[in-house]
């Protein structure tokens, strides 16, 4: 992937469409975490694109550039959100999003895994909902999920730690309660 930066720092539009190839999945369930509209997902990623695309010079560790991108998409869908909510039209939709993921996964077992992770967070608050995705879906450390989220790295644990617990009591021996 260090590679494939270092040829999109330069211009190389091939490079920089082969860095989001690999990584539109990733952008796409972070970006769930925090909007419910198909298409006001598919905002947040093209504008992060656009903007990851015109500032990727600037970017100074290649290997970095996965946790760079999120962190612009994280913003982007943060504005997406206030916008949404100030117009009062925010509303939820899973089955769109299912339809997505069903689209772009070949794997029957993955596209069930990746729902019944879903449906296990979207009882949890945006913040609970994307920590647990930087943790479980990314691999991201406590630290890095502090850096992304601009929070200390104990705090990260903490909220983890709280949101693990509430879907343990959301779902006693695999049966939902409440």
């Amino acid at each position: 992937m260090e590679e494939l930066v270092k040829k999109a720092k330069k211009g190389d539009k091939e490079a920089f469409t082969q860095l989001i190839l690999e990584i539109r999945n990733d952008l796409y369930k972070i970006s769930k975490a925090r909007l419910f509209l198909e298409d006001d997902i598919q905002d947040a990623i093209q504008e992060t694109m656009i903007e990851a695309y015109s500032k990727i010079k600037q970017l100074r560790e290649p290997s970095k550039f996965k946790f760079w991108i999120i962190k612009i998409l994280i913003n982007n869908c943060n504005k997406k959100y206030k916008k949404k909510k100030r117009e009062n039209e925010l509303c939820e939709s899973y089955d769109e999003s299912i339809e997505y993921i069903a689209s772009s996964e070949n794997h029957i077992d993955q596209l069930e895994n990746t729902m019944d992770f879903y449906n296990m967070i979207k009882h949890l608050n945006y913040e609970e909902r994307l920590i647990m995705i930087l943790f479980y879906n990314e691999k991201y450390t406590y630290k890095e999920i502090g850096e992304i989220l601009k929070m200390n790295e104990s705090t990260v644990k903490s909220k983890l730690f709280r949101a693990k617990d509430k879907v343990k009591i959301h779902y006693k021996g695999g049966i939902m309660h409440g």
